[in-house]
């Protein structure tokens, strides 16, 4: 059910969206049945009146959740392991992307994720021109669309399952801050938190990824630890105490 009504969401038909044509076509039977044009009256109005609001609650709930359903689990125990900068892992995601300026909510991309040597890591993604009776994908969407952002940004990584139409696949879930920049004389800068899912073919390929989310969270841990213990306050002549520098902060 995601799946179609994902493409009944997206995709066009004479240059609107097919859920609005299937609203048009509920409304008019309707409206139809209401005036007694066609068999049933009431009976017709109150039935595509049902069947409106029906429609209209699962493509709000589907939407919400980007037309997936997403199941965590424990994080599996596996050792921190970065990926080399010229490995690429197939992936499906789904969530926010950015090309250009423009941004996007997308499901389902076929990918892949790598991470750079400054250890950005890439989420790349291509969508292609698709066509389906006479409905066809928006053409401002066709090309390639990315996901970006560095170790610093992440706020959290669950592991787990996640379901699209039919198909079920390991995924790793990455919570991460964006900015985005104001745009326009009313507009603001403002600072989100958004969920890429990442589903792989395999668990082999969703346990990479992860190996090397962790990898990031691992090095800090050992950056902190590396830290050197400020030096203790010396007291001074005079019976007070000389606190370093390095140890105060600014309260303003």
């Amino acid at each position: 059910m995601s799946r179609l009504i994902y493409h009944v969401d997206r995709m066009l038909l004479a240059g609107a969206p097919v859920s609005r044509w299937v609203n048009i076509l509920f409304i008019s039977i309707g409206a139809l049945g209401a005036l007694g044009l066609i068999p049933g009256q009431w009976l017709t109005a109150v039935i595509c009146a049902l069947l409106l609001a029906g429609f209209f609650w699962l493509r709000r709930h589907w939407r919400s959740r980007d037309y997936v359903r997403f199941h965590a689990t424990p994080l599996p125990q596996i050792s921190p392991q970065a990926l080399v900068p010229s490995d690429k892992v197939p992936i499906h995601a789904t969530g926010y992307f950015t090309v250009e300026g423009k941004n996007e909510r997308f499901t389902w991309l076929q990918g892949y994720f790598r991470t750079f040597a400054t250890r950005e890591h890439a989420v790349i993604c291509l969508v292609q021109p698709k066509l389906s009776l006479l409905a066809q994908w928006p053409e401002k969407d066709v090309g390639m669309w990315y996901v970006f952002f560095f170790p610093r940004s992440v706020r959290n990584v669950r592991y787990g399952t996640v379901s699209y139409g039919r198909k079920t696949q390991p995924c790793v879930a990455v919570e991460h801050e964006i900015h985005i920049p104001k745009k326009g004389r009313f507009s603001r800068e403002r600072t989100l938190n958004e969920t890429v899912i990442l589903a792989s073919d395999t668990e082999s390929d969703s346990l990479k990824i992860l190996a090397d989310l962790l990898h990031d969270t691992h090095a800090e841990e050992e950056e902190e630890e590396e830290k050197p213990p400020l030096p203790a306050p010396e007291p001074s002549p005079n019976g007070q105490v000389n606190v370093p520098i390095g140890a105060t902060r600014r309260l303003d």
